[in-house]
């Protein structure tokens, strides 16, 4: 309003949709379709007299807070749709998590406990914490700490005595159970922890990835739109599909096979019919921006799938990493320990790290100054 007059004309709009940044960012993603619609000149006389409920030919600052009003209603609905869908999908992944977890625990005691006799021996889980790759990653990784302990010699006799809540010198099946249950229950507060730090990210990536693809949609529309009457031709789309780069790239990853269908010359007549709902000949705006919206869904839910694909690798390679790190460790403090007595003296560290390349390497990356 910059005459101040307590009311937006189209000269005004027109000049601030195509010349202030803030106005553009704030319609952009105020939720409201025809504040929204400002922005694309073809739909801009439309949304005019949508917004314009008295007709005056100007919106006044009553006929403008209603539309945003809505468009708050809109973007606070959106917020509470994803909150829920990100609720819903985190449960599932814990759910899913939960049972990988008991059942690679299990497998871990199995594999431990070399007698079948159903209870873990000191000297069983020494062996198994030296040779079982398997058995180290998961205490690697596991979340209880004196389950970890086992992988450390100078700490496993105190974690074995708080393991061993009978005191009759061996873990049996529920001992294990138990820390199995602290530990699943501190890896699922680390796994809320990290969804958490990680939303804002998201959300957005989210909002950049929509308005670059919506960008892109509207000038698309426009390239292949040559005599600017707002809707597509089927002459001017197979122009278009066969020399304009920008609308074949967009096209090719929108997310939408019709719209993708306008690609392939065999596939072409079908696809318009599905796009032309009107039955007109042509794709009008409302037909354009219908097909990009699927297009839309389908692709946030692949960057969502990516981005939890992502998460998932990084999580499998950082436990790789922190079981080999921590066999690592011990291997150095064996190579250390020359007489074997589970403690290191200071004649044992000077010498190894005077002579043993292993142990040199080792404490240089160890990340432990």
């Amino acid at each position: 309003d910059v005459d101040n007059s307590g009311t937006l004309t189209k000269e005004e709009i027109k000049k601030s949709v195509k010349s202030d940044k803030e106005v553009i960012d704030f319609l952009k993603d105020c939720g409201e379709e025809n504040l929204q619609f400002l922005l694309e000149p073809k739909r801009l006389d439309r949304a005019l007299n949508a917004l314009d409920t008295s007709q005056d030919g100007e919106i006044d600052a009553d006929e403008w807070e209603a539309a945003i009003y809505r468009g708050l209603e809109k973007r606070t609905a959106d917020l509470k749709a994803e909150q829920e869908r990100r609720a819903k999908a985190a449960a599932a992944a814990d759910e899913e998590f939960s049972a990988e977890f008991l059942s690679a625990a299990r497998k871990v005691f199995e594999m431990i406990d070399v007698d079948n006799s159903g209870t873990l021996t000191k000297q069983e889980i020494i062996t198994a914490v030296k040779e079982n790759k398997e058995v180290k990653m998961f205490l690697a990784n596991c979340g209880n700490e004196n389950l970890q302990y086992l992988l450390v010699p100078s700490r496993l006799n105190h974690a074995l005595s708080v393991l061993d809540k009978d005191g009759d010198d061996e873990i049996d099946a529920n001992e294990w159970e138990d820390a199995i249950a602290k530990a699943l229950q501190k890896k699922l507060e680390q796994r809320r922890a990290m969804r958490e730090a990680n939303a804002e990210a998201f959300r957005k990536e989210i909002e950049e990835f929509t308005a670059n693809f919506l960008n892109a949609a509207r000038e698309a529309f426009a390239l292949i739109d040559k005599d600017d009457s707002g809707s597509l031709s089927k002459t001017e789309i197979v122009r278009a599909v066969r020399e304009d780069r920008p609308v074949i790239d967009f096209l090719r990853n929108c997310g939408e096979e019709n719209l993708q269908f306008l690609l392939q010359p065999a596939r072409l007549k079908k696809a318009l019919e599905v796009l032309d709902e009107d039955g007109s000949g042509e794709i009008d705006v409302e037909e354009w921006e219908q097909a990009i919206q699927r297009g839309l869904s389908k692709r946030l839910a692949q960057l969502a799938a990516e981005r939890e694909r992502r998460e998932r690798a990084a999580a499998k390679a950082d436990a790789e990493f922190s079981a080999e790190f921590l066999s690592m460790a011990r291997k150095c403090f064996d190579l250390i320990d020359k007489d074997g007595s589970g403690t290191l003296e200071k004649p044992e560290i000077v010498q190894a790290v005077r002579a043993d390349k292993e142990v040199i390497n080792f404490l240089t990356n160890c990340g432990n100054k």
